[in-house]
C-alpha cells in the first residue's frame, strides 16, 4: 500500500481461517485478485492486490503482487508457508521483482483472512510492526487470470473502431482499453440493462477476427457504499460480461475478468455525472504470442 512515500503491500504473515473445517487445497490453489486497503487516508483507493497460491501437503508457496493505480509502480514478492490444521501461515521470502516509486519504503504486513464458501472470497484484517504502516484490510476473489509477472501494462483508452483500424494497419494495441458505454446495470446488481447485446457483439467480433487477442474484462464502481460491497459488485458485473461472451461461444482461454471496486475512478465522485462514469465495465486488450 502506498502512503505518500510508503509502499504497503506484502504479506509477511498471512493466515486464512475456515469457518467450519480445514481449508481444502482445491479451494485455495490458484490466483486471487482484489483490493488491499489502508485504514487512515486517501491512498486506500489506489491499490489492486493479487496472490497466487499453491498448496502441496502441509506446505504453501505463493507470490503476491501490488499495483498503485495509474502508475507503473508494482512489486512481486515470494511467499512460503506451512498449513497447520485450518490455518496457513505465509512468510515473505524475498522480493522477486519491483518498480518502486523513488524514495519509497516497503511495509511488511501480517494478518488473518477468512475463507467464505458462500461467495468464494477470502478477507480479513492486516497490520504491521513497521512505522508509518497503519493497519488495513484485504478482500480477494478467486480469479481466472494468471498473476502478471511482468511490468504493469499502462492503459491507453480507445474505441472499438480505433482498435480495429490499428489492427488492420498492424499497429500495436497491447494495453488498449475500451469503456463499454452502452452496457449499464440495475442498481446494486450485476444484471445488465441498456444495449448490452450490441457491445457484447462488438467484443465477440473483435476476438473472433483477431486470433492473437486476449481480452480482460474489468469491473468498476463509484464510491457509494463500503469497499467490500463495491469490490464484490464490480467482480460480479465483470463476470456477467464474461458469462455472456462464453454463451456466445468465445473460448474461455481468450477472456478473463477482474473487479476493482471503487479503487480506480476515472472521474470525480463528488458529482453524480462523475459517479455515473465510474460505474463502468472496461475491456483491456492484450496481445498473446501463442
Amino acid at each position: 500500500m502506498l502512503r505518500k512515500t510508503t509502499f504497503v503491500f506484502t504479506v509477511l504473515l498471512l493466515t486464512l481461517v475456515s469457518l467450519s473445517q480445514n481449508i481444502k487445497s482445491s479451494l485455495i490453489n490458484g490466483s486471487w485478485q482484489g483490493i488491499l486497503l489502508q485504514s487512515d487516508g486517501p491512498y486506500t483507493d489506489n491499490f489492486a492486490y493479487w496472490v497466487s497460491l499453491t498448496v502441496n501437503g502441509d506446505s504453501v508457496i505463493g507470490i503476491a503482487r501490488t499495483e498503485a493505480a495509474g502508475t507503473p509502480f508494482y512489486a512481486l514478492i515470494n511467499l512460503k508457508g506451512k498449513i497447520n490444521k485450518n490455518r496457513i501461515s505465509f512468510i515473505q521470502d524475498k522480493i522477486i521483482k519491483n518498480n518502486p516509486r523513488p524514495q519509497a519504503a516497503w511495509c511488511l504486513i501480517k494478518g488473518e483472512l477468512v475463507y467464505n464458501s458462500a461467495d468464494n472470497t477470502i478477507s480479513g484484517d492486516w497490520d504491521s510492526n513497521m512505522s508509518k504502516c497503519t493497519p488495513g484490510s484485504i478482500l480477494l476473489c478467486k480469479s481466472p487470470k494468471s498473476l502478471n509477472m511482468g511490468a504493469t501494462l499502462m492503459p491507453v483508452y480507445s474505441t472499438f473502431k480505433e482498435v480495429e483500424i490499428k489492427l488492420k494497419k498492424k499497429k500495436n494495441v497491447n494495453g488498449y482499453k475500451v469503456i463499454l458505454t452502452k452496457i449499464t446495470f440495475e442498481k446494486n446488481s450485476s444484471k445488465t440493462q441498456g444495449d448490452a447485446a450490441s457491445e457484447i457483439n462488438d467484443i465477440y467480433d473483435l476476438i473472433m477476427k483477431n486470433s492473437t487477442l486476449h481480452v480482460n474484462i474489468e469491473g468498476h464502481t463509484d464510491n457509494t457504499g463500503s469497499d467490500d460491497v463495491n469490490m464484490k459488485l464490480s467482480y460480479l458485473r465483470a463476470k456477467e460480461i464474461y458469462d455472456l461472451l462464453l454463451a456466445k461461444g468465445i473460448d474461455a482461454s481468450r477472456i478473463t475478468y477482474e473487479g476493482y471496486g471503487k479503487s480506480r475512478p476515472i472521474a470525480s465522485n463528488e458529482a453524480e455525472d462523475g459517479k455515473f462514469k465510474n460505474r463502468r465495465v472496461e475491456i483491456q486488450i492484450e496481445i498473446t504470442t501463442d
